[in-house]
């Protein structure tokens, strides 16, 4: 209860306590002076009595009762049937006749009644969805023909607006006969999306496979405190026989859920699916494309077109979404790829040395990219003037302008900046903005994996995302096994080539962070114990052909 209340209380019991004595010592007053001071007495009690009874009833009971706050309505309706009542005793106390008043009040709602009906009816119903609150204002709510968020709620209608932007007036008779989902807020509405498979691929194989592509790098928007489920839900019987899939999530914003949210899952189901092969063919770039791309590897270089051709005949197309991590987990072992369209990111590792306060950064690849990075976006570079301008004012759109032209990378473009700031706590809040870790664009014609497929080496252990749709170009032991048993003096070649490669580009980097670097001689070997195998120990290559010394 607040002062207001206990003053009212104070003064109520004050009152009582005058009356009482002038009651006993009526010579001291008049009996008029007695009336007008019993009126006030019952007025002032009747106030505290409501706010006492309204304040237990509202802001007790009812929140422990429903598990929601009251509304102002409610709060209001409830204090006028408590006036109401007291102003009834009040009347019997005066010794006043309340009869007539009776009679001529239930007249008079009787006709109000029938000539206002619907709208009467619109206006109480209206008043019983401010009482009960089932939504409020800004609810999302589904109805028979209409869904979409609470826009207003008045006497007579509830406003909706639609996913289209439509505003839909809903009278409040009808509200209350119509059947009203409510999707609360915070994630805690399940959502269904689906897709369709052949049933000729085992259910498991598709559960798992789609249930890791979205997690591996799960939508923004997906409420990874609630279970995520792929299940299996009925067969449909056509020309051929089908599976219908479901994925069950909990949206964080439901709003976004049927815009965005849903098709980004769909679009990331399509592309897992199409890497085990499991949609109709996908038909990759024009076999010319892939030629060019395998003649701009240096291993490849000195490669015969034919041999090139079988190379290209035997490779792989593997997609990937925009924001799909790329891991062990969705790329096949022992194989190296090629970047046949899009950009990959790759996060650098920073190393920091404490005692000096600096840090260097350990590179994936030193090997130079075959095109030039891809600038940032026009909304991304005005996002970071605005967070200077915070600390620096207007001028920080001009710099950042300029050093977006010189620095084509997030996490350096912060690092330049942050230099304009003086205040060293400022300087901090300003870079808590800047992504972990510089990153490394792979884009058309640069490769990784190589290591992997000649020697057999673990992915790295990186985080690479691509930024775009991407089209990987994937080259297995049996592709090279295979140009190998054509052409087995290209092993000499290959080799030296690797390990040149190996040396100049990859020693100390992400992918042989403490290794040595191997001879020429040691991967003739490792490649001829590979092939032997992918052709069934039916290979003539001889261990005993090393290449030239003079080339280690």
């Amino acid at each position: 209860m607040n002062a207001y209340n206990l003053i009212l209380l104070a003064l109520t019991g004050l009152l009582l306590f005058v009356y009482s004595f002038l009651q006993h010592n009526q010579d001291l007053v008049s009996a008029a002076v007695l009336d007008y001071l019993l009126v006030i007495l019952l007025l002032c009690g009747s106030i505290a009595v409501v706010n006492v009874i309204s304040f237990l009833v509202v802001e007790v009971w009812f929140p422990r009762k429903q598990g929601k706050q009251p509304s102002a309505l409610l709060k209001l309706v409830i204090s006028l049937i408590l006036y109401g009542v007291c102003a009834i005793a009040i009347l019997l106390l005066l010794g006043k006749n309340i009869a007539t008043i009776f009679t001529t009040s239930a007249v008079l709602s009787a006709v109000l009644g029938f000539a206002l009906q619907s709208t009467l009816g619109n206006f109480f119903e209206g008043v019983a969805l401010r009482i009960d609150q089932p939504f409020q204002v800004g609810d999302r709510i589904i109805l028979e023909d209409a869904e979409g968020w609470v826009e207003s709620i008045t006497w007579r209608a509830t406003t909706i607006r639609t996913c289209e932007g439509m505003l839909v007036h809903i009278p409040n008779g009808s509200m209350a006969q119509e059947l009203v989902k409510v999707i609360p807020p915070g994630g805690q509405v399940r959502r269904c999306v689906e897709f369709i498979v052949s049933a000729r691929v085992p259910p498991q194989d598709v559960i798992n496979t789609v249930d890791r592509a979205l997690l591996n790098q799960p939508s923004a928007n997906v409420n990874l405190d609630k279970p995520l489920r792929v299940k299996l839900g009925e067969y449909e019987f056509a020309e051929e026989v089908l599976a219908h899939y479901k994925v069950l999530y909990y949206p964080l914003n439901y709003s976004d859920a049927n815009n965005y949210t849903d098709a980004e899952i769909l679009q990331r189901v399509w592309y897992a699916l199409h890497r085990q092969g499991w949609f109709p063919e996908y038909i990759p770039g024009s076999s010319e494309k892939h030629l060019n791309l395998i003649s701009s590897v240096e291993f490849f270089r000195e490669l015969s077109q034919e041999n090139r051709e079988i190379l290209v005949g035997n490779c792989q197309s593997f997609l990937f979404d925009a924001g799909e991590r790329l891991s062990c987990a969705n790329l096949p072992s022992s194989t190296m790829f090629i970047v046949a369209e899009g950009c990959i990111n790759v996060e650098q590792e920073l190393i920091t040395n404490l005692s000096e306060n600096t840090f260097t950064v350990k590179v994936f690849s030193r090997r130079p990219k075959v095109q030039p990075p891809v600038p940032l976006s026009e909304e991304t570079v005005e996002k970071v003037a605005y967070q200077l301008a915070f600390y620096i004012g207007p001028s920080a759109f001009a710099i950042t302008n300029q050093v977006a032209k010189e620095v084509f990378f997030l996490y350096w473009i912060y690092q330049r900046l942050a230099a304009e700031i003086n205040d060293p706590r400022a300087r901090a809040e300003f870079l808590s903005n800047c992504p972990l870790a510089p990153i490394e664009q792979l884009q058309r014609g640069d490769f990784f994996g190589e290591m992997c497929l000649f020697l057999g080496a673990d992915f790295p252990d990186v985080k690479m995302t691509a930024a775009v749709a991407t089209e990987l170009l994937a080259i297995d032991r049996q592709a090279i096994a295979l140009v190998l048993s054509e052409d087995e003096s290209f092993l000499a070649l290959l080799s030296h080539r690797l390990a040149k490669h190996q040396q100049d580009y990859l020693t100390e980097t992400m992918q042989m962070p403490h290794s040595n670097p191997l001879s020429a001689n040691n991967f003739a070997q490792q490649i001829t114990t590979f092939a032997r195998d992918y052709l069934n120990k039916s290979s003539n290559f001889n261990l005993d052909k090393k290449p030239n010394s003079g080339a280690d």
